[in-house]
């Protein structure tokens, strides 16, 4: 009874230890293996948090856009970004979180040209992390799945798609 009724947490403190158990989790996404998806040659990259109308409507038009796609094919990565709104700390841990998981998948390119902005969904080359394609809620689910499919082939051919430092322009993006 001792320890609990004597330590008591100040604010900082706890949002320090908070921003420091989310880089945990995420870390340990990252380190967990993804072997059913080894043959996949497309990665499909979101930029995505829970308070983020747009995400939800972009999930669910992606959702129905991977159907149209060969189990295997594409490999999901997901970067939530809901944490960030907790405070500089908690930026922070995700920030470095994001990138550091961004780099394994080989599209560091999409922190440095869109970080911390949510509902943006990137097809990537995945031998090179070449950007394909970007997706926002504005594109229809038929139009997803074309472009999955076009980035399909894209990706399947002899020659990898050269990355580009910045990747494709988002479209709601622009000006």
């Amino acid at each position: 009874m001792s320890g609990y009724a004597g330590s008591r947490h100040t604010g900082r403190g706890t949002r320090s230890k908070i921003a420091r158990c989310l880089v945990a989790v995420l870390m340990t996404a990252l380190i967990m293996p993804q072997t059913s998806l080894a043959q996949a040659r497309l990665k499909l990259v979101t930029l995505t948090a829970d308070w983020c109308a747009r995400c939800q409507v972009l999930e669910s038009a992606l959702a129905r856009a991977l159907e149209t796609m060969p189990p295997g094919s594409v490999e999901t990565v997901e970067i939530d970004l809901t944490h960030i709104r907790r405070g500089k700390d908690a930026r922070d841990g995700i920030s470095a979180a994001s990138q550091a998981r961004l780099a394994i998948h080989k599209a560091g390119w999409i922190w440095e040209a869109h970080g911390l902005r949510t509902g943006l969904a990137f097809i990537i080359d995945a031998r090179t992390g070449a950007p394909l394609a970007c997706l926002t809620s504005a594109v229809p689910s038929g139009s997803m799945a074309s472009q999955l499919t076009l980035a399909a082939r894209l990706a399947s051919a002899d020659n990898p798609v050269s990355s580009s430092k910045w990747g494709t322009d988002c479209p709601h993006l622009i000006g």
